[in-house]
C-alpha cells in the first residue's frame, strides 16, 4: 500500500508501515509485527510507542503482554480538525505580525545648493567623531559647484577626522587645488567612467549628488540593503582603482 497519504500528514515512513500492518492485523502483538514487517524488534518497540503518543493505536495488557490495536483511519481526521482548530486561533496574531520586520526604507530629494548643504551637514552629524563614509564617480563637481564649501566640508571632515575613501576619475588627477585640500584616501580610475552622478555611501545612506540637474540635486535614501550593495559596488571599484 502507497503510504504517502499517511506521511504527508504526520506519520514518518516506518511510522506509517507499522500502522497499516497492525490495521491490517486488526489487534496483534509485537511480535507478528516485527515478523511482517521485517523491522528490527527494538524499532517496533520504538514506533508502537510513538503511533500511542500519537493517539493512532491503543493496546490492552493480555497478563505481561502488550495486544496492539490501531485506530480506526477516522482518527486522522479528527486530528486535522484540531490541527485546524488550533491553527485558526493563532491566525489573528500571525496575521498582526505580516510586514513587522521590514527594514525602513525611505527616499529624499534635496534641491539646489541650500539642499546639498543640508544633506552634507547630516551627513557630518552622523559621521562625528570618527567616522567613514566612501564615495565614488567623484569628478570634481562638488567643487565647482559648492565653491567655498567644499573647502569648508574638508575642513570640518578633519577637524571631525571622519575618514573617507574616494574613487575620482582621472580627469580629476591634474586638479592640484582640489587634491591638496581633499582630506582622506584617494584612488583613480579611467575617464570614460566619468560621471556626473556623485554616489556617497555611510552608515545605511546612500546620497547620489546630481551636479548636472538645474538646479542641481541630492537623493537620499535610507536603507540598510541599498546601502550595502552601493558599498560592495564601490569595494569593487576600489580593487581595480589606480592610486
Amino acid at each position: 500500500m502507497d503510504t504517502r497519504a499517511l506521511r504527508e500528514i504526520g506519520l514518518t515512513e516506518i511510522e506509517a508501515t507499522v500502522y497499516v500492518t497492525l490495521l491490517g492485523l486488526d489487534g496483534s502483538g509485537a511480535g507478528e509485527i516485527i515478523k511482517k514487517t521485517g523491522l528490527h524488534k527494538a524499532t517496533v518497540y520504538s514506533v508502537l510507542q510513538q503511533l500511542i503518543e500519537k493517539g493512532v493505536v491503543s493496546y490492552i495488557l493480555l497478563g505481561k503482554e502488550r495486544f496492539f490495536r490501531a485506530e480506526s483511519p477516522d482518527v486522522f481526521l479528527d486530528m486535522l480538525e484540531y490541527k485546524k482548530q488550533k491553527l485558526n486561533e493563532i491566525l489573528p496574531e500571525l496575521r498582526q505580525k505580516i510586514g513587522t520586520e521590514k527594514k525602513e526604507q525611505e527616499a529624499t530629494i534635496y534641491s539646489g545648493t541650500k539642499g546639498i548643504k543640508t544633506v552634507c551637514e547630516s551627513a557630518l552629524g552622523e559621521l562625528r567623531p570618527a567616522g567613514e563614509y566612501v564615495d565614488f564617480g567623484v569628478s570634481g563637481l562638488f567643487k565647482e559647484t559648492m565653491g567655498a564649501y567644499w573647502f569648508q566640508w574638508q575642513k570640518k571632515k578633519r577637524a571631525y577626522k571622519i575618514g573617507s575613501k574616494c574613487i575620482f576619475d582621472e580627469s580629476v588627477r591634474g586638479n592640484k587645488e582640489l587634491l591638496q585640500n581633499y582630506f582622506g584616501a584617494k584612488k583613480f580610475v579611467a575617464k570614460q567612467f566619468y560621471s556626473p552622478v556623485d554616489t556617497m555611501v555611510y552608515n545605511d545612506k546612500v546620497v547620489l549628488f546630481i551636479w548636472n540637474a538645474r538646479p542641481p540635486l541630492a537623493v537620499k535614501i535610507k536603507s540598510t540593503d541599498v546601502a550595502e550593495a552601493y558599498r560592495n559596488q564601490f569595494k569593487l571599484l576600489w580593487k581595480i582603482a589606480k592610486k
